[in-house]
C-alpha cells in the first residue's frame, strides 16, 4: 500500500491537518468526570507561558498557592455537552493545582474564577468554591459595583447568586500522581514544599452559568462563546486576596488585569481556543509553496492524498 508520507509536502500536509484542523473537530463529551486524567482535560493558558510562580500566595498556607509552569499547566477545564444538540446546556468543569493540603486535611480556603465573557476586560461573573465558612459551597457570583478590570477595582458579592452541595460528582480534592496527570513524572511537589500538589476540581451546570450572564446584559452566550479567564485563591468569599494566578504577589494593584498578564488566552467554554486569522499575505504565500509542491510532486502522491488534497483546497459550497 503506498504510504502518504512518501511524497514531500506530505508531512507537512499532515502538520496543518493536525494543527488547524483537528482543534475544529474536537467535540465534548457528554459529561464531565471530576476525577479523571488530566489527559482529557484542556490546560487555560497565558500569553507569557508562565501559569504561576511558586510560593506567591499573599496570605494563608501553601494549600492557596496556585502552581504551575510552562510544562505543567496550573489551570485546566472540560466540558460534557449532555449528548444534546443544545449549545447551552452540559457541565462545565475547572481543575486548579494547588502547592499542598495543609493540616487538617480538605480544602479550606476559597477559589473563583473570574469570567469576561463579552471582551470588555472587566469580570461579569465568578465560579468557584468556598470552603472558608461553615458550609462548604459550590457556587457562582456576581461582582461587586465596581469596575472589576484590576484587583483593587474587584470585589465579590459574598452570597452566591446558585450555590451546589458539594459532592463526588461535581468535586474532588485529591492529591497529584502518575495516574490523574500521565505527564507528571516527579513532579509532584512543584513548590518544593515537601509535600505533593494537590487538584481542586468542581463542575457547575452550563446553563446556570448562561442565565446568569444574560441577567448581567450577555445574551446569547453559548458553549462556542470565546471568554477569557482570571483566577485566584481567596481567604474569604468577597475578595480576590490571596494568589491571583499568573503573576509573583508583589503586583501594582491598580494595573489591569491584561496588563498584569493574568488574563487567560480566549478560550470558549467547550475547551477550543481561538484561532487569529491569518494575514493575506501569510496565506497567498503558503498557497503558492503549497501549489508549487502540489504540482511538482502530483505524480508521486497516493491515490487516497490527491483526494484529501482536491477537498481540502477546493471551494466550499
Amino acid at each position: 500500500m503506498p504510504s502518504l508520507l512518501r511524497s514531500p509536502l506530505s508531512a507537512g500536509f499532515l502538520t496543518f491537518i493536525v494543527v488547524f484542523l483537528t482543534p475544529l473537530l474536537v467535540r465534548a463529551g457528554a459529561t464531565v468526570d471530576v476525577t479523571s486524567s488530566t489527559a482529557s482535560w484542556t490546560a487555560i493558558l497565558y500569553p507569557n507561558n508562565s501559569p504561576d510562580p511558586f510560593n506567591d500566595q499573599q496570605t494563608g498556607s501553601s494549600e492557596g498557592d496556585i502552581v504551575g509552569n510552562a510544562m505543567h499547566a496550573s489551570v485546566y477545564t472540560s466540558f460534557g455537552d449532555a449528548g444534546t444538540p443544545s449549545t447551552t446546556d452540559g457541565t462545565i468543569a475547572f481543575r486548579v493545582r494547588l502547592g499542598a493540603d495543609a493540616n487538617p486535611a480538605g480544602f479550606k480556603t476559597a477559589l473563583f474564577i473570574g469570567i469576561d465573557g463579552n471582551g470588555d476586560g472587566a469580570l461579569d461573573l465568578f465560579l468557584g468554591i468556598n470552603n472558608s465558612g461553615a458550609h462548604d459551597t459550590i457556587g457562582i457570583w456576581n461582582p461587586g459595583n465596581g469596575l472589576n478590570t484590576s484587583p483593587n477595582t474587584t470585589t465579590i458579592v459574598s452570597t452566591p447568586l446558585v450555590s451546589y452541595n458539594q459532592t463526588a460528582s461535581n468535586y474532588s480534592w485529591t492529591a497529584v500522581t502518575t495516574t490523574n496527570d500521565p505527564t507528571v513524572g516527579t513532579s509532584t511537589d512543584l513548590d518544593g514544599g515537601g509535600q505533593p500538589d494537590y487538584f481542586l476540581t468542581f463542575s457547575i451546570p452550563f446553563n446556570d452559568v448562561v442565565v446568569q450572564l444574560a441577567a448581567r446584559g450577555i445574551n446569547g452566550f453559548t458553549q462556542n462563546s470565546t471568554i477569557s479567564y482570571v483566577i485566584s485563591t481567596a481567604t474569604q468569599a468577597n475578595s480576590l486576596n490571596q494568589d491571583l494566578n499568573g503573576v509573583d504577589k508583589n503586583f501594582d494593584p491598580a494595573a489591569t488585569w491584561s496588563s498584569l498578564g493574568v488574563v487567560s488566552n480566549p478560550i470558549s467554554s467547550a475547551g477550543i481556543y481561538a484561532i487569529p486569522e491569518a494575514p493575506v499575505s501569510l496565506l497567498f504565500a503558503v498557497g503558492i509553496l503549497v501549489c508549487a509542491g502540489f504540482v511538482k510532486a502530483n505524480q508521486t502522491r497516493s491515490a487516497a492524498e490527491k483526494v484529501a488534497l482536491l477537498v481540502l483546497f477546493s471551494p466550499m459550497a
